[in-house]
């Protein structure tokens, strides 16, 4: 079956586009989306300042709402026709692939890059039977997940029906994936379990990681693998095909962008036009949208106007973990040509971290000592998270932060978990617990590195530290402060937990400078149901068009903000394609 999409056609869903601009909080963009478009974002970048203005605005529209010219139906060399199109070959695209065609689906895959990609490592799940035999049962304190979510987010427009739904099915898809994953020699760890002190960062045993021997440390290059595992059990195991180094340019919708979604013009390596039409369903899995400023300066402004002169336009469809921005927005920008809605949840979060550096007893804590900024005073109760850290951080001059501690601080506790240390110990010695002893070698290895700065006497190390900008006398007056608020134990200022404050008094001392907060994708697109289906700006379902992945709108709010490890793998990349896989066969 062949679509011959108009331009008219096209300007209908762009005009929906206009639609959503003027309702996600931003003035309206354009009265046409026919106008040229205006150079705001990019034109803007490294000056400095402010870049979304109503004049702007009014010059023309915003570029991520002009489709493309539609491809002449004597310029497709090809049609691919099969009952699911899955567009793009990370973690979520792929196990959804997998998922449906073990269903008895006929699946393609097709992707921009050039191989099965992924970033991070951390799949979240509760009640997994991986949890259950190493004695981690289906709890209360488990379930609290969502709870802490909700309360993080403030509940700002999230759909709890997808939380619901993840949390209830989390653990038959963690299960299926276990199996998957040790058939190609893969092996399942579980992160240890973090307890805070005030009970309310508290990260349960929920954290399962991926790991060959090769390649150990799961939680930070376990996604990789997974991906690659599930391109090879879609193409040996289920004799699924993928093409890849092909561009998707829109989607192809029946009924003048009122009908059912029929497939993806997509260009090919050799510059071909391939028309990929789906019989069933056309699943986006594209990732996020950092790579287009545009999108970046009107859904994600405070990210934005922080990072715009780190983002770089340049895409790479193979970039691991960068911290430059990632993706163009495909998958996205083709929905709203199509007339989908954008999510409801606006400014869109992004998954920002980075918080002050120095030894955490956690790999997702902040620095539990005096954390300054520049002007040499404590800015945050240092007991939080490194995302919720890295938020704070930037509210302070350039965003830089110091840390300060003494060499008694190793022994605030006896051992001190290791990078990548699981309950049952499998990732191997070298990410076992350390002891104090360990723990100042490993400081002073960083000392050599030029991670840390190290001095006999404090005055000697804030002279170190002031010539990287921190005001000398101020910090000195602050640690003062710390030091009584330890010995009374009451922070008087942020109000730290008793437990937690350790005065800086024996030499010789330790420091770290963190120059910035770190970047690296911005989270969600398109509104959708909790079964996947995009919605229109009505809220009503576009029929045949799904996402998956990074994509799904309104799974987060406020910020991607690592309180429990693993949530996007775990919930958007592998229970929603999952189950989606399962949905496609029952339609």
């Amino acid at each position: 079956m062949q679509n011959t999409v108009s331009r008219r056609s096209f300007l209908a869903g762009a005009g929906a586009v206009a639609a959503v601009a003027a309702g996600a909080g931003v003035a309206n963009a354009a009265e046409s989306a026919g106008k040229d478009v205006a150079a705001s974002a990019a034109s803007a970048k490294g000056t400095g300042t402010t870049i979304i203005t109503r004049e702007t605005l009014e010059q023309g529209t915003w570029s991520f709402m002009v489709p493309p010219e539609p491809v002449a139906e004597g310029e497709i060399a090809e049609t691919k026709t099969h009952e699911v199109v899955v567009v793009g070959s990370g973690a979520a695209g792929l196990c959804c692939a997998v998922s449906a065609a073990e269903q008895g689906l006929d699946v393609i895959v097709f992707s921009a890059g050039t191989k099965p990609l992924s970033r991070g490592g951390s799949f979240q799940a509760i009640g997994s039977k991986y949890q259950a035999e190493h004695g981690v049962v289906d709890n209360p304190e488990l379930r609290r997940v969502q709870t802490g979510i909700d309360q993080v987010a403030g509940c700002r427009m999230m759909d709890m029906r997808k939380w619901a739904r993840w949390e209830n099915r989390s653990a038959e898809s963690m299960d299926w994936m276990i199996d998957k994953m040790e058939a190609k020699g893969i092996h399942c760890s579980l992160a240890v379990p973090y307890k805070d002190a005030d009970g309310i960062l508290d990260t349960p045993a929920g954290e399962h990681n991926f790991w060959t021997e090769e390649q150990p440390m799961g939680v930070f290059q376990g996604a990789p693998l997974v991906a690659k595992a599930w391109a090879d059990t879609f193409t040996d195991d289920l004799g699924g095909e993928i093409d890849y180094a092909t561009v998707a340019q829109y989607l192809e919708r029946e009924g003048d962008h009122a009908g059912r979604v029929t497939g993806v013009i997509a260009k090919d390596a050799d510059g071909r036009y391939v028309r990929y039409e789906a019989t069933k369903a056309v699943v986006l899995a594209t990732g996020d949208f950092s790579k287009d400023f545009d999108m970046m300066a009107h859904f994600a402004p405070y990210a934005w106007e922080q990072f715009k002169d780190v983002l770089t336009p340049e895409v790479d469809y193979d970039a691991e973990m960068v911290y430059t921005g990632l993706m163009p927005g495909t998958g996205q920008k083709m929905g709203l040509w199509v007339g989908a809605g954008w999510q409801k949840t606006y400014p869109n979060p992004c998954a920002i971290n980075g918080a002050v550096s120095g030894p955490t007893h956690c790999v997702v804590d902040s620095f539990w000592g005096i954390n300054l900024a520049k002007d040499g005073r404590r800015f945050h109760n240092e007991n939080t998270n490194f995302a919720f850290g890295a938020y704070t951080r930037m509210n302070v001059k350039g965003g830089v932060a110091f840390a300060i501690w003494d060499s008694q601080y190793a022994y605030t506790e006896q051992q001190w978990d290791g990078l990548g240390c699981t309950i049952d110990n499998v990732n191997g010695d070298a990410f076992l617990p350390t002891d104090p002893a360990g723990q100042l070698a490993s400081w002073d290895a960083a000392v050599q590195a030029g991670r840390y700065l190290k001095a006999d006497t404090l005055d000697e190390l804030l002279d170190q530290l002031a010539a990287q900008g921190l005001d000398k006398e101020e910090a000195a007056a602050s640690i003062e402060r710390y030091n009584g608020y330890a010995h009374n134990g009451l922070d008087e200022e942020f109000h730290v937990n008793p437990s937690l404050l350790h005065p800086i008094e024996t030499g010789p001392f330790y420091a770290a400078v963190t120059p910035a907060s770190t970047f690296l994708c911005v989270m969600g697109g398109l509104r959708c149901d909790e079964h996947c289906n995009v919605l229109d700006t009505q809220d009503e379902p576009i029929e045949g068009l799904y996402e998956v992945g990074t994509m799904i709108g309104d799974f987060y709010a406020g910020a991607y903000n690592f309180a429990f490890q693993g949530q996007n793998l775990g919930a958007c990349c592998t229970t929603f394609p999952y189950l989606l896989g399962r949905d496609l066969a029952e339609l």
